[in-house]
């Protein structure tokens, strides 16, 4: 049975970084002193930052795609080679890639889900010295300092370039302290330097640390997100070790396990982090299983027919000896779901229909951060063993790559996708590698209205400034069309 977390909302909702795109609501009563101080205080704010990544309407109002963090995975992935949706609904706009566009309201879901929380680690990491008086306030700063840094990652992969070779190109305003003066855009290279340095300290500070459950965040949770931003920024060696050492506690799902639907994070010893959701806390519409859960029909996917479906050349890299096939309707259809089109997810599937939780990171990311990061360092032997240990698990067919340079990283990128389909990855390393859009192909089952092709490394790979923010920031430079 699922634990109900109970979560205290005494944070200031914000958003944007700019006076007058930064309306603020009444501040927290909680003052410095008290944060600096007290670990009730201060647990009250950080749980206000947890619930707040969960939660509908914070950004867009009333939009059925805002509903915290877990929109923004799916999002993505929505932009990417590897899904597609049968009708245009919500989500239509980052599928056919105009929600980028300043303009759009799309364009600042991420930016206006972010920045708030941001302006609140701020205020934590302010208020708590580095030398904090009782461990429970260093664990407290030690996730604010996480947590910071995994939302500047966030927004750097949204609205800025890659890193390798775009070190002193825009990236997005940087915010150390709570204030909403306006600022200039600083460049990728001073925005990594801050997310490296943030969990770089939040590592050391969350060393002993055991959190109540997998709705927070721990040591291993921080060194995950380190090695995802070590890998964006080409340090393979570091990527390696800190995947390596992230996954040491815990273990991958069985089979049975992979396939019950991905909405309990308690389920297996695989979730690193995620949301605990609740009836009494669901907004069911506008959740990620409505979207994205073809097999409910009092959602929009299985009761409208917005199908979130498989591209069809990535279901036909899959060997047919891999149980993450069945994840998916086969093209001669499926027994067990008779009404679902050919290609259909079943990966994403709530049977309680309103209280899936989201799973945000799992430890099987970790293999392939790992592997590709050793092969890159030229450590292919190794490589090809971590590519086994988790492929084996999931394809009992399968044997120990011969493969070596690009191809191996190939396959290794190939499994990650194939794993993790849906989950928030994909279109962040097609970025990243500099792979083009291409869902206009001879027997694409992609739909007119997202069937198009977008070369590697194009402007519309990076999302614009919002208008509101372009209004009320006159230092902010736009980034093309």
């Amino acid at each position: 049975m699922k634990k109900i977390l109970i979560l205290s909302m005494s944070l200031l909702i914000l958003t944007g970084c700019s006076k007058d795109f930064l309306d603020a609501q009444p501040e927290s009563t909680i003052n410095d002193e008290q944060l600096a101080t007290s670990p009730t205080a201060s647990k009250s704010i950080l749980a206000g930052i947890y619930s707040a990544l969960r939660s509908y309407g914070l950004s867009v109002a009333g939009s059925h795609e805002d509903y915290g963090h877990k929109s923004i995975l799916a999002a993505t992935d929505l932009m990417s080679n590897d899904m597609l949706m049968t009708k245009s609904s919500w989500y239509g706009s980052f599928y056919n890639y105009l929600g980028r566009q300043q303009t759009n309201s799309r364009s600042k879901l991420a930016w206006t889900i972010y920045y708030p929380q941001i302006r609140t680690t701020n205020k934590l990491i302010q208020a708590i010295p580095a030398d904090a008086p009782t461990p429970e306030l260093k664990a407290i700063r030690g996730q604010a300092l996480a947590l910071r840094g995994y939302f500047y990652f966030m927004l750097a992969r949204m609205y800025g370039p890659t890193y390798v070779g775009n070190e002193t190109k825009l990236c997005v305003p940087l915010f150390t302290e709570p204030t909403v003066d306006a600022k200039p855009r600083a460049t990728v290279q001073e925005v990594y330097k801050v997310i490296e340095s943030d969990l770089k300290l939040a590592i050391t500070e969350l060393e002993g640390f055991t959190r109540a459950n997998k709705d927070g965040l721990d040591q291993s949770v921080a060194q995950a997100f380190l090695a995802d931003v070590y890998l964006e920024m080409g340090k393979y060696p570091e990527a390696a070790d800190f995947a390596h050492k992230a996954r040491q506690n815990y273990t991958l799902l069985t089979q049975a396990d992979w396939n019950t639907g991905f909405y309990d994070i308690t389920t297996g010893n695989e979730t690193m982090w995620g949301a605990t959701i609740t009836s009494a806390q669901s907004t069911f519409v506008a959740s990620f299983f409505s979207h994205f859960d073809n097999t409910n029909d009092s959602g929009y996917a299985g009761g409208l027919g917005i199908y979130k479906n498989i591209d069809k050349n990535m279901y036909e890299s899959i060997s047919n000896t891999d149980y993450r096939k069945k994840a998916f309707v086969p093209p001669a259809g499926s027994t067990t779901y008779p009404s679902l089109p050919a290609y259909a997810n079943t990966k994403f599937r709530d049977p309680t229909i309103d209280s899936g939780d989201y799973i945000y990171i799992r430890s099987a990311s970790l293999y392939y951060i790992e592997a590709e990061a050793l092969a890159r360092s030229g450590n292919e032997g190794t490589a090809k063993q971590v590519l086994y240990d988790i492929t084996i698990t999931r394809d009992p067919a399968y044997v120990l790559s011969t493969k070596t340079g690009t191809a191996l990283i190939n396959e290794i990128v190939l499994q990650k996708r194939i794993e993790l389909w849906g989950e928030g990855y994909a279109w962040f390393d097609m970025k990243r590698l500099g792979v083009a859009l291409n869902r206009d192909y001879v027997g694409s089952n992609h739909p007119s209205f997202g069937k198009f092709n977008i070369p590697a490394g194009d402007n519309k790979f990076i999302f614009q400034v919002p208008q509101a923010e372009i209004d009320a920031n006159p230092l902010i430079v736009q980034s093309p069309l």
